[in-house]
């Protein structure tokens, strides 16, 4: 889904763009999908209160967009799209948090029924919360699903999806090259 709002907000952003680049330009690569997890990211910590953490995902996403400045044919707007994106179905979907002052004491890990990896992940005291997120994820499936069923256009996507794993380079033309 991150990939897909990157190359639109790509899309968006190339039409008034004033460095020459034509409406119609192209956008490769998979970092929306990637800015997409570090959006995600961010919206589990400040949901988890991990500020330290939370500031370092900041200046990753701050620095990916000065070197998108700083080389040419970069698309800014792609990763922006994709991070926005991930932020929001881990805000909207995403699970709750919560702090526990008895496991945050020094004999709390005894006391503590989590196993050690989910607890370096995790940290001290943070747990799920019960309460559950804004929307429960069935709803973005539904809602994606109930578009490709609205727009015929965007039928073709799934079967574009399973040609290009199960037929590499069908897609492109480079399955010539292959063969």
């Amino acid at each position: 889904v991150s990939i897909v709002m990157g190359n639109i907000a790509h899309s968006i952003s190339a039409i008034g763009d004033l460095s020459g680049r034509k409406a119609a330009s192209l956008c490769v690569g998979a970092s929306g999908g990637i800015c997409g997890l570090y959006g995600l990211m961010l919206a589990s910590l400040m949901k988890m209160g991990n500020v330290d953490a939370t500031i370092y995902v900041m200046k990753q996403m701050v620095w990916l967009i000065a070197f998108g400045f700083l080389v040419p044919n970069v698309s800014n707007a792609g990763h922006l799209g994709g991070f926005v994106c991930g932020w929001l179905i881990g805000y909207m979907f995403g699970p709750g948090y919560e702090r526990s002052y008895t496991l945050n004491r020094a004999d709390g890990f005894a006391r503590d029924s989590a196993d050690i990896e989910f607890r370096r992940m995790m940290g001290p005291g943070i747990y799920p919360s019960k309460e559950q997120a804004i929307f429960p994820l069935k709803y973005l499936w539904m809602a994606i699903g109930a578009a490709m069923l609205a727009r015929p256009d965007l039928r073709m996507i799934p079967i574009a999806l399973a040609k290009a794993v199960f037929q590499p380079g069908s897609m492109s033309g480079v399955r010539v090259l292959l063969i």
